[in-house]
């Protein structure tokens, strides 16, 4: 069965590769050597499937499987959503987040990636990655200035609709994925629970938003 792996912001595919041997996984929109993202919908675009495929995404690459899951769930045969949600639904809070968003953006512009990353590592989201900074930063350092910050302009929470209503008609199988430390994104998937026809949730605990760095033996039984 074909998978298709979607990494995180600022991360790479390559910390996938231990638990998805084999398997497709592109690096995405402003990462690495791809294009700059252009769009939310270019960037689905550039990722239709030729099904049946089995969609892992992490953070940002969850927002984008979900999508995806959404717009071709024929093609879909099992979702796995670490750390991820359906969108911001609140339209003017979404506003707020794009604004951040472009701030950032313009920020990695303006100051590169060194500076940058010194900033992301003290995100309190990312506050459970900070022990495993050494190992993480030559990935987030391999980066473009300008490919990372359209990724943020396009590709940002602030830029994606809200999926939230559209979640009771999708009937693939869905395992949503999160560390217990990480409470907005596990609140998340509770909501995301609860809205699935077909999910299940695991929650590995002794960790936040990444668990496969984190906690990686537990996050490969979380995917069996």
């Amino acid at each position: 069965m074909k998978t298709l792996v979607l990494h995180g912001f600022a991360g790479t595919p390559k910390p996938f590769a231990r638990f998805f041997p084999g398997v497709e996984a592109p690096d995405l929109p402003g990462h690495g050597s791809a294009h700059d993202a252009i769009s939310w919908e270019d960037a689905l675009a550039r990722l239709e499937l030729d099904g049946p495929v089995a969609l892992f995404g992490y953070s940002m690459g969850a927002r984008l499987a979900l999508a995806l899951a959404l717009r071709h769930p024929a093609a879909v045969t099992r979702l796995i959503l670490e750390s991820g949600t359906a969108g911001i639904e609140d339209a003017e809070e979404r506003a707020r987040r794009k604004t951040d968003d472009d701030a950032l953006a313009d920020f990695i512009e303006r100051e590169g990636m060194e500076k940058f990353v010194d900033r992301w590592e003290r995100h309190p989201t990312l506050a459970s990655l900070r022990p495993f900074a050494a190992q993480l930063r030559p990935e987030r350092l391999a980066h473009r200035p300008g490919g990372l910050a359209s990724a943020l302009r396009h590709l940002g929470a602030g830029a994606q609709p809200s999926h939230w209503r559209e979640l009771g008609g999708l009937r693939v199988p869905v395992r949503l994925i999160c560390g217990a430390r990480d409470e907005k994104f596990c609140a998340l998937a509770r909501r995301m629970l609860d809205m699935f026809p077909r999910a299940e949730l695991i929650s590995i605990p002794d960790c936040g938003h990444a668990p496969h760095v984190e906690r990686p033996q537990a996050f490969v039984e979380a995917l069996r």
